[in-house]
């Protein structure tokens, strides 16, 4: 019995809970590519990066959340929650980081330039 416990330890963990924060970080990036690409057709181009990191953050949070609840159980595969919330909220910062303080003062005082 013991020999069989350390075989499967030293496999590395499979199923759907070792895919969790793959398929979580997968799922953010795709979302922030549509925050990116829906201003290019939808909203003023100003609203880009500003909506594209607001929504990194958010997922960033939602994702921090699910790790916390998930408590230190869920820590022992290469990938976790937590290191996902981490890339997101770093991935987030460089995005923030981007935008031009003349853009963003075009989008509180109202006038955007035209697409």
């Amino acid at each position: 019995m013991q020999d069989n416990t350390i075989q499967m330890a030293e496999k590395g963990r499979t199923g759907p809970s070792a895919l969790g924060p793959r398929l979580a970080f997968a799922a953010s990036v795709l979302t922030s590519f549509a925050a990116l690409a829906a201003p290019a057709t939808v909203l003023p181009r100003d609203l880009a990066l500003p909506l594209t990191a607001t929504a990194l953050f958010a997922l960033a949070g939602l994702i921090a959340i699910v790790g916390w609840r998930g408590g230190h159980g869920g820590d022992h595969g290469p990938v976790t929650y937590r290191d996902v919330a981490g890339a997101l909220t770093l991935i987030g910062t460089f995005a923030a980081s981007l935008i031009d303080p003349d853009q963003m003062v075009r989008i509180v005082e109202g006038s955007y330039r035209p697409n």
